[in-house]
């Protein structure tokens, strides 16, 4: 019932005139419009931000170039433009009333590919080097660079991530879960995405073709996220319609080698995949639409690894005015997968146990979410956000028949307040509704009500302080139920243009979910048995950090880390192969990062590398937590010269000290190497890529083989 009074007041204050909630003090406005080139070539620059600093006013240039404020208060700015790759560039306007205001930005190329602004670690727009945690974005030439299929296997080389089968881990938060809860949350243009049922990642469900660039926070983030952020968030931005009608089409084709030894040969046929995308959007006037289909299907390398599938991306975006904004976005997915848990044998990795033969899972997914933003002056603004997530899949197994449709309701309202040069608050109340019925975890609702606000002070030119804090009320239907407060303070000090200084610490908690507290069912061999007297686990998150620009070639960031964890929720197996989530343990991971990344050769050279070092400890047993290395690393080089690009790229982690599932199994360290070509033929981005080039055996669980060498040509055409 409390989750039904928050959604009426929050739906009643959306249609609340906006005259009755502020009052604008100022009536008289002017107009800023211009536009933006690069400063050599004279193209114009799309996607840049233009913002005019200490307000909320700002915009994005067009595929021209072009952008337009408007209602701006009359006064004096600073108007910022920013984009990643290009120096930020400040130019200073006087608006009059009634008037409007031309301005032309000429951005300078950087050698090395920095980010400028980031939008999820405070839940607005803030310079990258202003945030108090420790943050890595994935550029939309990463993205293409990699040429994956899931954005879950291009965060293996974002330092201090890992992979543990399709569970993500921010240095070493998650380790292995079996698919049933995640301490990283995934967003979506700022929406959560996370299914009511399992709680987990579905790494399909935004296909990678509408990808824009991807932002990832280490560290507790439940301070303005909540639950599931005990870790880390992963934000998705996903890109926006073009102002002219475009129409892109992607194809990619893959084949996998043989197996290293001639003896693990399992099938004479061919082992490939490919997909296929097409989008199209455009604008009129104040309505903006974008469309994408696309269809994915494969044998895999696995017996039961054959997979089929299809997606659709819906995003409409209604500009009522320069003040208000409507956007609305769909996603959905359908697959049809071979189910692999275990490999044969030793001697057969690649073939499944004789009874598991034929084991296949129908899984559907779909989200939609809505946002209204309204500007109210050049202080205030905010947002109210809808979304909805329905995860359905059934279970075609030789020992079972499990099903799961869960429903996932959410509404948020989020205010931007900037009362004078000192403040920056931003604060919200949300509400979420998960409704499930299951065959494997049985029939149960729960809702989640909260608080939470956040101020960041300029206490000097040079210093920013952040305080922020969360109020979560957890309810599930058995009558279990959980108060949650996690504060957050955060400094930033920037005592020159090169230098940035950072140090936070903050609560972090997550609720257990349906999977882990209800799961009863035998699979594989294994028996999961429920329990619903789950408590939820909390940590404390400490960091601090120095990102320095050596020179315009070289940037390197250093962070040292040191997370403590109470009531961690953990499978634990018995000698009878019977799995339980328990509470188990208190634990503590701590540890370092450094990355670093450069330019040679006017730019023809990009490098980077990072390097994390973790010690994660059971408290309780004073031994090493399952499933988490002592040591990470990921490197590139990118060569570019003409129409040519080549790459290679190395990924390294560290061989696991404990496991959990088969603990008597020989383990050893992930060695992986990627190579890639790429280049623009008569209007075609052509690109080809061999991953584990060296042909490197290795698993991420016991039991499961990863992928051997393949081979990845993409063609695409936007026209």
């Amino acid at each position: 019932m409390k989750f039904k009074y928050i959604l009426i007041l929050v739906l009643s204050l959306l249609l609340l005139p906006s005259e009755l909630l502020f009052s604008q003090a100022n009536t008289n406005f002017g107009s800023l419009v211009g536009k933006i080139t690069d400063n050599k070539t004279g193209q114009p620059l799309p996607g840049v931000n233009v913002v005019l600093v200490q307000t909320v006013l700002g915009a994005s240039s067009n595929l021209d170039g072009n952008f337009f404020v408007n209602k701006i208060p009359a006064g004096k700015y600073q108007v910022k433009a920013t984009m990643m790759g290009y120096k930020a560039q400040t130019i200073q306007v006087d608006i009059q009333a009634g008037g409007k205001v031309t301005i032309d930005f000429k951005l300078e190329e950087t050698a090395i590919e920095t980010p400028t602004l980031i939008v999820t670690a405070s839940k607005k727009a803030q310079s990258f080097q202003d945030v108090p945690n420790s943050v890595s974005l994935i550029s939309l030439k990463e993205i293409e660079r990699r040429n994956k299929t899931y954005l879950n296997e291009v965060l293996e080389y974002t330092p201090g991530v890992y992979i543990m089968r399709g569970d993500v881990n921010i240095r070493g938060s998650s380790g292995f879960s079996l698919g049933a809860g995640s301490r990283v949350l995934l967003l979506v243009d700022g929406i959560p995405m996370m299914p009511g049922d399992s709680g987990d990642i579905k790494w399909d469900i935004v296909p990678m073709s509408q990808i824009e660039r991807v932002e990832i926070v280490k560290g507790a983030g439940s301070a303005l996220y909540g639950s599931q952020a005990l870790g880390g968030v992963i934000n998705i931005i996903t890109k926006e319609p073009t102002s002219k009608p475009t129409t892109h089409f992607q194809y990619s084709i893959g084949l996998y080698d043989k197996p290293y030894y001639p003896e693990w040969n399992w099938t004479d046929r061919r082992l490939d995949f490919n997909q296929f995308d097409v989008t199209h959007s455009q604008s009129w006037n104040k309505l903006s639409v974008l469309l994408s289909g696309g269809r994915k299907e494969g044998t895999g390398y696995q017996q039961n690894g054959n997979s089929n599938g299809y997606n659709l991306l819906g995003k409409i975006i209604y500009k009522f005015n320069s003040q208000s904004t409507f956007t609305l976005q769909s996603n959905w997915t359908s697959v049809d997968y071979g189910e692999i848990f275990l490999w044969r044998n030793q001697h057969d990795v690649y073939e499944m146990p004789i009874p598991a033969i034929g084991d296949w899972v129908n899984s559907n997914k779909f989200s939609t979410n809505a946002v209204f933003r309204q500007l109210l002056s050049s202080k205030f603004t905010y947002k109210i956000r809808t979304s909805y997530f329905h995860n359905d899949f059934q279970h075609y197994h030789h020992d079972n028949n499990d099903n799961s449709r869960a429903k996932k309701f959410g509404v948020e309202l989020q205010a931007d307040y900037l009362p004078n040069k000192v403040h920056t608050i931003t604060t919200g109340i949300e509400g979420i509704y998960d409704f499930t019925r299951s065959l494997v975890w049985g029939d149960h609702e729960s809702y989640t009500l909260a608080g939470y606000i956040q101020d960041e002070l300029k206490l000097l030119k040079a210093l920013s302080l952040t305080l922020g804090s969360r109020f979560d009320y957890h309810h599930v239907d058995t009558g279990e139920e959980d108060n949650q407060f996690n504060p957050k303070v955060g400094l930033s000090l920037r005592p020159n243009f090169a230098t940035a200084i950072r140090a936070s610490v903050g609560r972090g908690f997550r609720a257990p979910t349906m999977a882990e507290m209800f799961t009863e069912t035998f699979t594989a061999g294994f028996r999961v048995i429920r329990n619903p007297y789950l408590k939820p686990e909390s940590a404390w998150s400490y960091e601090v950090g120095i990102n320095q620009i050596i020179s315009e070639k070289l940037i390197v960031d250093l962070a040292l880390f040191h997370n403590d964890y109470k009531n961690f929720i953990e499978p634990e197996p018995d000698i009878y192969q019977t799995v339980q989530f328990t509470n188990v343990a208190n634990a503590r991971i701590r540890g370092l990062e450094i990355t670093a990344q450069g330019s040679l050769w006017k730019r023809l050279l990009l490098f980077n590398a990072g390097y994390t070092y973790m010690d994660p400890e059971d408290l309780n047993t004073n031994e090493i937590l399952a499933y988490r290395p002592r040591h990470l690393v990921t490197s590139g080089l990118t060569l570019s010269y003409s129409i040519v690009e080549l790459g290679i790229d190395y990924r390294y982690i560290s061989r696991l000290e404990k496991v959990k599932i088969y603990p008597n199994d020989p383990r050893a360290a992930q060695n992986v190497w990627d190579a890639r070509i790429a280049a623009r033929l008569f209007g075609f981005d052509l690109a080809f890529n061999i991953n584990n080039m060296f042909q490197y055996n290795y698993w991420q669980i016991e039991r499961n083989i990863a992928p051997p060498r393949n081979f990845v040509f993409t063609v695409n055409r936007e026209i």
